[in-house]
């Protein structure tokens, strides 16, 4: 090689554009969301990433929030409210800024160890999710049809708009966390206005309550 030609090349080395990184692989933990509370845990710290909550009342009926903090915003909320001083309650929470979907486990997936049990114990079960639709019709999903149509019932009565079954997160599968429970579950999922106004109405929220847990006492089964 001529030395003349040395510098040439430094020079296209010093400025040439940086490759590209390399795309994180398929089977990288957590990427593009954990598959597993084992594989949650070997990623994200408790404390800093996520916190989990858990209020064993010892009552047939149990109520999830697996995607509250910033992941879905309002779900924990309104899951205290259902859940009242009596039902039991479970709360994931993540710490993080923004709605991270790398530590988002999914209900069909969700097997941390304390809500599997708690599930286990329960009668029936009712989980509060956020979803990005617009509006404020809530979607009603579940194992239970006798759940999701009383609940139907009770929050159209209370004047709530209703998609029952809901159609794009049937949230059916016997794996899903709250389908666990002996009589199966109820899975709400609830547009961000219509969390923002059930935070801000305390009105609605009271009706909302009441539907939500008529549905679930109702002793039919």
């Amino acid at each position: 090689m001529s030395v003349k030609l040395l510098p040439a090349l430094l020079l296209s080395a010093l400025f040439a554009a940086p490759a590209a990184a390399a795309p994180a692989r398929a089977d990288a933990p957590c990427t593009p969301e954990c598959r597993s509370w084992a594989e949650l845990v070997s990623v994200f710290n408790e404390g800093t990433d996520w916190s989990v909550s858990v209020e064993d009342r010892r009552s047939s009926f149990t109520v999830f929030a697996p995607h509250g903090g910033a992941l879905e915003p309002g779900t924990s909320e309104l899951a205290r409210v259902l859940a009242g001083g009596d039902w039991n309650l479970y709360l994931f929470e993540s710490l993080r800024q923004g709605r991270s979907r790398r530590i988002h486990l999914t209900s069909a997936k969700y097997d941390e160890p304390r809500a599997l049990e708690l599930a286990a114990r329960s009668r029936r079960a009712v989980s509060v999710h956020g979803s990005r639709d617009a509006g404020e019709k809530a979607c009603l999903g579940g194992s239970s049809a006798a759940l999701r149509e009383r609940a139907a019932m009770g929050l159209r009565a209370a004047g709530f708009e209703v998609e029952e079954p809901c159609r794009r997160l049937p949230g059916k599968t016997p794996a899903n966390l709250v389908n666990r429970a002996r009589e199966g579950g109820l899975q709400l999922e609830l547009p961000r206005l219509l969390l923002e106004r059930l935070a801000k109405d305390a009105a609605a929220r009271e009706k909302f309550r009441a539907a939500v847990r008529s549905a679930l006492t109702d002793p039919a089964p």
